[in-house]
């Protein structure tokens, strides 16, 4: 007696997930094109074969090729380096100061680190290289 008039078609429209692809691609391909090292620089550290993890708690303290000093990644003098450390020094008992330098960094940068660390009170220090 009664008959649909309706002959529906079930329709899967992919143009939003085609548009959710290509936001996800262009998302992961900015994403890696703006990777930075963990450091914050780009350093080529030199080699050695007795490179060994440091296990205890650790600051980072980098020197650029130019004679720059970063702590944990940010830009300082070596005054401001020196006092900060010494007060997270205060705080952590066996915290050790890792200093990462370029191969091309001159010698006189990394004693100038070492030696204001010791005038602070500081101790622990360790020297960054890669594995051969």
């Amino acid at each position: 007696m009664f008959k649909s008039t309706l002959n529906k078609k079930s329709n899967i429209n992919i143009i939003p997930m085609i548009d959710v692809i290509f936001f996800l691609l262009v998302f992961f391909m900015l994403f890696t094109s703006f990777r930075a090292t963990p450091e914050g620089l780009e350093m080529q550290l030199p080699t050695a074969e007795t490179v060994t993890e440091q296990p205890q708690e650790h600051i980072v303290i980098e020197i650029s090729p130019e004679g720059e000093y970063y702590l944990e990644g940010e830009l300082m003098p070596l005054a401001d380096i020196q006092s900060r450390v010494q007060e997270l020094n205060e705080e952590e008992d066996n915290l050790v100061a890792i200093i990462n330098a370029d191969e091309e960094t001159k010698y006189h940068y990394v004693i100038s680190v070492m030696d204001s660390l010791r005038q602070g009170g500081f101790s622990n220090l360790a020297l960054a290289a890669e594995r051969e």
